[in-house]
């Protein structure tokens, strides 16, 4: 199937009919359905105009496929309704997110078994998509944070790194949309588990969600001496909760400039690299408190309008967003970038520099091809420079 045309954003006939597509999704074989998955979330990633309503007769069939349908088939089905939902956003009476919750909420995201891994994955990918794009009140993304936090203390969940990383990530994602976390979630508590974790994905899922914590001003429980202890004479203290903030700084330091032999070179490389920044913004951040509380001066904040809410966004929280969308998306983000003006403009604030691809629309297709690939390649080597120079920041 071919991809996205350059200068309209949408597939051409013969590459692609939402109509045919449609057809195939209804066919009994179920090999003619999963090409018709392919097929749609081939579009759906190009960001192809989905204005037709027959996508939305696709994506009926999709919800249709998450309880009935194959493994497979429910993998995909995910993954195209995510797709949908970021390039529609919240337009429906019902939305799609709404949709998610009414038909199975939390049972979709769980494996049934290892070999369930990547169903649950896209389970849990499409939740955290869904809500980016359609979360149109703090409560709608508080009912996401709640769900994949659910997930997260699941122990079929959490024995799957695969899975584990993803809620992970999806909580991540989602809490910079959310007002408020309820008074049941430990976040601390659980990333330090995950910053000890085996899996280089599952500590570096943990590293992130420190960061969005503490930017966000959620912080590590901090000893507490009863207030009974200052009114009574012969109160006798108890024993003083843990303070969670000084372990995980020290796991952190660890992290960033430890060396375990175990771990493979690139993947150690770039946890390196993370959790080096995650130190270093720590560092920062308790010098920032500590100068704001002498001066006494309220802490700075950043807002945007994100969803029809008004929320907190800054580096870490924007960076995590962005990465997931990114990993998400796929080969079709640059085309999302470019079109998706509500979700990349409106909501996150970003435009396309200057001298980008709209300047180079009108070149034949064997030269705008040649150009992709001298960027790829430009990219590749910038992205391993980029690597290698902040190494070599951190050893001097």
């Amino acid at each position: 199937m071919g991809r996205v045309d350059s200068n309209s954003g949408e597939l051409s006939a013969r590459a692609f009919s939402i109509q045919g597509c449609v057809g195939m999704l209804h066919q009994n074989k179920h090999v003619a359905r999963e090409e018709g998955l392919k097929d749609l979330i081939e579009a759906l990633e190009g960001f192809a105009c989905a204005d037709d309503h027959r996508y939305e007769q696709a994506v009926d069939r999709c919800f249709y496929f998450l309880h009935s349908g194959s493994a497979k088939e429910r993998k995909d089905a995910y993954r195209a309704i995510g797709l949908y939902a970021l390039t529609v956003g919240p337009k429906a009476e019902q939305t799609l997110l709404d949709r998610l919750f009414d038909l199975d909420r939390l049972a979709g995201m769980l494996p049934s078994s290892p070999s369930d891994a990547e169903r649950a994955v896209a389970a849990i990918d499409c939740l955290a998509a869904t809500t980016l794009a359609c979360a149109k009140r703090s409560w709608e993304a508080e009912r996401t944070l709640k769900a994949t936090w659910e997930v997260i203390q699941q122990p079929g969940a959490a024995s799957i790194p695969q899975v584990l990383a993803a809620a992970v990530s999806a909580w991540t994602v989602v809490l910079p949309a959310a007002l408020f976390i309820e008074e049941d979630m430990t976040p601390f508590v659980l990333i330090g588990k995950l910053l000890r974790a085996n899996d280089a994905d599952v500590r570096m899922a943990g590293g992130h969600a420190l960061a969005v914590c503490i930017e966000l001003d959620i912080l590590p429980r901090r000893p507490k001496i009863p207030w009974q202890y200052y009114h009574y004479h012969n109160y006798k203290l108890p024993e003083p909760e843990p303070d969670e903030k000084p372990a995980l700084e020290s796991r952190v330091a660890e992290l960033a400039f430890g060396v375990n032999p175990a771990r493979k070179k690139k993947a150690h490389d770039w946890e390196t690299v993370l959790f080096r920044q995650i130190d270093d913004f720590l560092k920062k951040n308790e010098q920032q408190l500590e100068g704001l509380l002498t001066k006494k001066k309220q802490r700075p904040e950043e807002s945007i309008l994100h969803g029809g809410c008004v929320i907190k966004v800054s580096k870490w929280g924007k960076q995590v967003q962005l990465n997931f969308l990114k990993y998400y998306i796929g080969e079709g983000f640059y085309d999302h970038f470019r079109l998706n003006l509500p979700l990349f403009r409106d909501s996150f604030g970003l435009t396309r520099a200057a001298g980008g691809r709209a300047e180079r629309e009108d070149l034949p297709a064997h030269e705008e091809k040649q150009l992709r690939k001298d960027r790829d390649r430009r990219k590749s080597k910038a992205v391993k420079r980029d690597l290698r120079d902040k190494m070599k920041q951190y050893d001097d």
